[in-house]
């Protein structure tokens, strides 16, 4: 006899609204620019961060505390890419994070904080386009567009 278990109590997982705001980037980017399709990935960071082989396993595995929730590995202007950490309104970078931008930004990554699909789609195509003309690695950055943290 099969018996079904009882409804487990729900895990609330701090990046829940965080990975809402993030599909829908990812997909609009699917959608928006399929010749880029592969080029914007997810680097999965989550993992039960209360267990400690799951820790040591992730840690051998190469997993990096602080890490952006997407990248993009399309060169533009003088960056190499493109690193997103995705956020909430009112969510905050962790120092782990900020240490992890400043080593990317010292390499040529631009890194942006989204908290938004309308701001993503923004960030993308400032990124990829300057006065709808595709720029190439060698170009310059768009001028008007900070290019900071937004914290």
């Amino acid at each position: 006899m099969i018996t079904e278990a009882g409804e487990q109590p729900k895990k609330r997982a701090h990046s829940e609204p965080e990975g809402r705001i993030q599909a829908e980037c990812f997909a609009w980017f699917w959608n928006t620019y399929p010749e880029y399709r592969g080029l914007l990935f997810h680097v999965p960071s989550e993992g039960n961060r209360n267990s400690i082989i799951d820790g040591g396993r992730r840690k051998a595995l190469g997993i990096v505390a602080g890490v952006s929730d997407l990248i993009l590995m399309l060169p533009r202007h003088k960056y190499h890419g493109l690193c997103i950490e995705m956020k909430t309104e009112d969510g905050r970078q962790s120092d782990k994070q900020k240490e992890w931008q400043k080593k990317v930004m010292e390499q040529g990554y631009d890194y942006q904080v989204i908290r938004s699909l309308d701001e993503f789609k923004t960030c993308i195509t400032e990124y990829i386009f300057d006065n709808g003309k595709e720029k190439n690695n060698t170009d310059k950055a768009i001028s008007g567009r900070k290019r900071t943290e937004r914290d």
